[in-house]
């Protein structure tokens, strides 16, 4: 074997290892406000951080109450624009959704539907202090 085919060798599996992202959402508290901050988003391609606001323990969907999209990959500290401020004590759902109708422009309910994983959307709660 050449070296250039070793190298390959090599190469090839450990770029098909490393290209899987897993979508995840990782949250801590936030305080009240117009604007959250999620801590970390993983999605395998470009989409939406979504949050929904719980009412009565359930969240309202498919209204949200800000968006921000996102890169495929992992990103740290994405901040989330509020339509409406939240209040300490309550909690909001975080949520990827994909971004598959016209690229750039949040459209859901229509093409840019949840994440999912199986037959569960990717979601996390986050608190609000």
């Amino acid at each position: 074997m050449t070296l250039k085919n070793a190298v390959i060798a090599v190469a090839i599996p450990f770029a098909l290892a490393t290209s899987a992202i897993a979508d995840e959402i990782m949250t801590s508290a936030q305080p009240a406000g117009k604007t959250l901050t999620v801590d970390s988003v993983s999605i395998a391609d470009d989409g939406w951080l979504v949050v929904h606001a719980i009412v009565d323990g359930a969240p309202v969907v498919p209204a949200s109450i800000g968006h921000a999209a996102v890169k495929a990959g992992t990103t740290k500290n994405v901040v989330v624009e509020l339509s409406e401020p939240v209040e300490a004590g309550s909690k909001v759902l975080t949520m990827l959704h994909v971004d598959k109708g016209t690229i750039g422009e949040y459209e859901f309910p229509g093409d840019d539907h949840p994440v999912m994983q199986g037959d569960k959307p990717i979601v996390q709660p986050l608190s609000i202090k």
